[in-house]
């Protein structure tokens, strides 16, 4: 029996490892001792993405578990804490802010859903993706922002706070965008494909205009021919 691996993750010490895979289960292991602590079960199907809470010993997983697509769990004891109902379809990414407060979640529905952990409530739903959105990833500098790619090959820019999508390039990717990490400085964000590459994303050049071929009238701040410069993403506009 062949089972496929979809996502690790490390706790915040780098001493325990958690895996997901296809069959519905998350394993727990010992980094140091290589051996595995705990097998958790309680999705029904495919577990698709699990992230370490940056803190705590807290797991979030997303699964192809309809009924209980989000999940968060206690590593260390081993056990399900609660279920999320975020999604109606398969959950493909489930990543924390780096505040810890934050649960981002992407999804086969083409939404992304943002969730309070404190308070266990759902804050923003984000549409703007025209297929399936498959990564997410926080900005490591501006708490607000984050990126996120879809099968229509395209990478969104997002602020928490705003309903729609702050910038972005439709036609990043000619496949499936299936990861993206950023920098640890938030200059550069590096995206992989299915079109069987990466590519690497920086801001533009003091002067420079973005109006090229991955931006020109699909960037939310042109006006015609003119961009709107009265906003720029953090970390990623002209001049500082």
């Amino acid at each position: 029996l062949c089972v496929c691996h979809h996502y690790f993750s490390f706790s915040p010490t780098d001493a325990k490892l958690a895996t997901c895979s296809d069959d519905g289960t998350i394993r727990i292991f010992d980094f140091l001792s290589c051996t595995e602590e705990f097998l958790l079960r309680g999705h029904g199907a495919d577990v698709k993405c699990i992230h370490w809470h940056p803190t705590k010993n807290l797991l979030a997983s997303g699964s192809k578990d309809n009924q209980q697509p989000v999940k968060l769990w206690d590593p260390k004891m081993g056990q399900s804490v609660c279920t999320i109902h975020a999604h109606k379809a398969t959950v493909m990414d489930v990543k924390w802010n780096g505040n810890g407060n934050w649960l981002a979640t992407a999804s086969r529905d083409h939404l992304i859903k943002l969730f309070d952990i404190r308070t266990m409530k759902e804050l923003w739903v984000l549409k703007g993706h025209k297929k399936d959105v498959n990564t997410i990833s926080w900005h490591p500098v501006h708490e607000s922002l984050f990126a996120s790619g879809g099968s229509d090959g395209a990478i969104l820019f997002w602020m928490v706070g705003n309903g729609r999508e702050i910038g972005g390039m439709e036609s990043a990717h000619e496949g499936f965008v299936w990861n993206l990490s950023w920098h640890p400085l938030g200059h550069l964000l590096c995206s992989g494909a299915n079109d069987h590459t990466c590519k690497f994303w920086c801001r533009n050049r003091p002067g420079e205009e973005l109006k090229d071929k991955y931006n020109s009238f699909h960037n939310p701040f042109f006006v015609g021919d003119e961009m709107d410069t009265s906003y720029q993403l953090p970390g990623m506009g002209s001049g500082m």
